[in-house]
């Protein structure tokens, strides 16, 4: 069983709502974070519309928001976060500016995790407080339906943080595949 309750998803495109609506259906806490308020209803509306599949797929009664709250302050999305799930755009220079600003205001023990699907950890993680607790969870897309995510560990972490990972992604009925 994953201790892991509370979840900050940094980033509200197909990737990051996906996240979040597989998190909402395993009871999850979800702070999301996008700078932008206005897509606080693109993502509410996707929360609606995929549910019916969710609660089918996981067998769940009824949709419960009060799990869920959006965030234009980074700093209050990650407050007390056991995982950091970030969904930004595939380009270095964003992620690795995004990586300090998280590492910085993570909880020291929390997992940071990137939902990237091509580019290098270590190089992602380049200017993160902590790599040893950073990692790629890569999903498989849509990420609320299809039960995979690749974990790829950069080269400074460490086995603690990826039996974690793996651990939560269980937890919210996923099958990780671990790359080497």
């Amino acid at each position: 069983m994953s201790k892991i309750k509370k979840i900050a998803v940094i980033g509200t495109g197909v990737i990051g709502a996906g996240w979040i609506i597989r998190c909402l259906a395993h009871n999850k806490i979800v702070h999301a974070y996008d700078k932008d308020i206005k897509l606080k209803e693109n993502l509410i509306a996707e929360i609606k519309r995929t549910w019916p599949y969710v609660k089918k797929l996981f067998n769940k009664k009824k949709l419960n928001l009060k799990n869920f709250k959006y965030f234009t302050s980074i700093e209050e999305a990650l407050k007390d976060a056991d995982l950091i799930q970030e969904c930004a755009s595939e380009n270095y220079t964003l992620k690795k500016k995004l990586m300090s600003v998280i590492s910085s205001y993570a909880k020291p023990d929390a997992v940071i995790s990137s939902s990237s699907s091509g580019l290098l950890p270590t190089k992602i993680y380049s200017k993160c407080k902590n790599p040893e607790r950073a990692l790629i969870g890569h999903p498989f897309n849509p990420v609320y339906l299809l039960p995979a995510v690749e974990i790829v560990p950069g080269k400074k972490t460490s086995k603690k943080y990826l039996d974690k990972a793996k651990k939560f992604y269980n937890s919210i009925s996923m099958n990780p595949i671990m790359v080497k």
